[in-house]
Order: structure tokens, then C-alpha cells, then sequence
């Protein structure tokens, strides 16, 4: 390989070449955006999730075809109550818990997401910052 191609193939890589893909360059800029956000104080928080949600039909569409659905099954509202009811860091009737019922409720890529994490300490982590409440507040 020569010089040329292996320039090539690192630009394609990172996504910064003109062949990499519309996904490709979608996923590196919510990343760099999350990075970004996450050192910023919870007005900037809410601004990003506000913004997050106008992305959310192209966001859906980039996701499915990265993680395409095993099944048919969509979690539904209740069942994912149960477990934020059963997150240890999440106090019921706190603003975390009342801002989480309503992320839970609002979409089904929400509880989707939510679910996704294994461990309840990220679950915890992921509500904070999708909510911009803090599990002390």
C-alpha cells in the first residue's frame, strides 16, 4: 500500500473524506456534540435536548439502520416504569424522577434507550443527562 492509499483509507476512517457516509458523519458530530455538552451546566443541557429533539426523525432513521429492531416488540410505558421504579438512584417523586416519567413517556426510542443500559448506575447517568435534573436536586 502505498503512501497515497493509506492516507485514503485513514480519511475514511474518521470520517472526514468526502466517500465516508451521511451515517458515518452524523454519528461523529452527535458524539462530538455529546462530549461538548456534557461539560456544560444544565441550561445548555436543556438547550441541547431541545435541539436533540427537533433532530429526532432523522436521528430514528439513523439509528435503525445501525441497530436495525430484533423484533417487533416495543417496550411499552408501564414496564419500563418498573424499573425506573426499582433505580435505586432515582428517588420517587424527586424532579428526576418526574422529568424521567415524562422522557419514559414521550417516545418509544426514549424507553428503548433507557433499557438499553445494563447496569442501573448508567441508567441513572443517562436520565440526569437526557433530563437535566440531578438525582440530589
Amino acid at each position: 500500500m502505498d503512501v497515497s492509499e493509506e492516507e485514503f483509507d485513514s480519511d475514511y476512517a474518521s470520517g472526514s473524506s468526502e466517500g465516508s457516509s451521511q451515517g458515518e458523519n452524523f454519528v461523529d458530530f452527535m458524539l462530538s456534540e455529546m462530549l461538548a455538552d456534557m461539560s456544560d451546566d444544565s441550561e445548555d443541557v436543556l438547550d441541547y435536548a431541545i435541539a436533540a429533539n427537533s433532530l429526532q426523525p432523522e436521528t430514528k432513521q439513523v439509528l435503525a439502520q445501525l441497530w436495525p429492531p430484533r423484533s417487533d416488540h416495543k417496550p411499552n410505558v408501564s414496564d419500563t416504569m418498573k424499573v425506573l421504579d426499582h433505580l435505586s438512584g432515582v428517588r420517587m417523586g424527586s424532579p428526576l424522577y418526574i422529568a424521567s416519567m415524562a422522557h419514559i413517556q414521550a417516545d418509544v426510542i426514549h424507553r428503548e434507550a433507557f433499557l438499553a443500559f445494563r447496569d442501573p448506575e448508567d441508567k441513572v447517568c443517562y436520565l440526569e443527562y437526557k433530563t437535566g435534573k440531578k438525582r440530589d436536586e
